[in-house]
């Protein structure tokens, strides 16, 4: 991988931030049921650009706009049968802005896949119309994950695992192709301070459909624990709050001995994507440095994390640490 060298000898590597709400916030198509996915075919321009201008602030790793874009996501957003073109365009993308602002660099394209499911409109909440059964989801995976790497990812990031059984499909699908896997989890603190896997009831109450029941979170050190024994050459807390980062590095680093990585969302509570009301830019530069400092070896931010936010993360980064921004 071309990023392995700076891997085996525990050097920091610079992540990009959110793409989706980047993607968003300059003005591409979201969709109500596959959110940024869409924007590959209606919005490459933007798309490329949000790529383009991470490079720019420093990013070793840019991940193609893929975390909604399995097929049974695509699906409720009519797009299913585009599954693989709409994979290996975002795929395109990215390897266009590395070669347009970085061809000189060693920068590696990551393919995003998730767990995520189509959207009930108006809510982060599955659609039962396109509710996949685990076998329709293991193939959709791997469909997915042969796609992006076909297209010419370098690596594979898997994003928002927070259960077992789902996450367990698409790590091995990952895994199937032989590229790199790092394994991005999420986290949340429950009401007794317990670290467990993401809760969409106390992080995103007000996006939950009337009817929905939200599945009860596993404890977090039992998600990575029967994901680590899958397989994965680096692990890290990623989609968690600022507040659940931290300690869920702490159980993290308890279980897992290789590449740690952390890229917190920095959307505050209760704010919506559109409204974009996000943690500081030096607030967040301040929590990321901290976290190399811990031992956190791949850093960057997630949903609500604009360039700017990634600009200021690498400045604060220490003196050879990551790439300098290029402007």
């Amino acid at each position: 991988m071309i990023l392995q060298e700076k891997l085996d000898s525990g050097a920091v590597i610079v992540l990009d931030g959110a793409t989706g709400t980047e993607i968003a916030r300059l003005g591409g198509e979201m969709s109500s049921a596959a959110w940024c996915a869409v924007a590959n075919k209606t919005h490459p321009n933007t798309v490329r650009l949000v790529h383009e201008e991470y490079l720019r602030a420093g990013a070793d790793v840019i991940t193609a706009n893929t975390f909604a874009t399995c097929r049974h996501v695509l699906a409720g957003a009519g797009l299913a049968d585009e599954t693989v073109a709409i994979n290996t365009r975002a795929v395109e993308l990215a390897r266009q802005a590395r070669d347009n602002v970085a061809p000189s660099r060693p920068v590696a394209i990551a393919g995003s896949m998730s767990n995520t499911v189509a959207w009930i409109e108006g809510s982060v909440s599955p659609d039962p119309k396109y509710y996949p059964t685990p076998e329709q989801e293991a193939a959709n995976q791997r469909e997915m994950a042969d796609a992006l790497a076909e297209a010419g990812a370098d690596l594979l990031i898997l994003e928002m695992m927070m259960d077992i059984e789902r996450a367990s499909l698409a790590l091995e699908a990952a895994l199937a192709t032989g590229l790199p896997v790092w394994v991005g989890i999420s986290a949340s603190q429950a009401e007794d301070g317990s670290m467990i896997g993401w809760d969409i009831s106390h992080d995103e109450p007000d996006n939950i459909a009337e009817g929905y029941e939200p599945p009860t979170p596993l404890p977090l050190d039992e998600v990575i624990t029967s994901l680590k024994a899958i397989g994965g050459d680096a692990f890290g807390i990623m989609h968690s709050s600022m507040e659940s980062t931290s300690p869920g590095l702490d159980v993290l680093f308890q279980i897992w001995d290789g590449p740690v990585m952390a890229y917190p969302e920095t959307l505050r509570r209760g704010v919506s994507v559109e409204r974009g009301s996000t943690i500081g830019h030096e607030t967040f530069a301040q929590a990321c440095r901290g976290w190399v400092d811990s031992g956190v070896q791949i850093i960057g931010g997630c949903c609500g994390t604009t360039i700017e936010h990634i600009r200021a993360m690498v400045d604060s980064l220490p003196d050879g640490v990551g790439p300098r921004r290029t402007a």
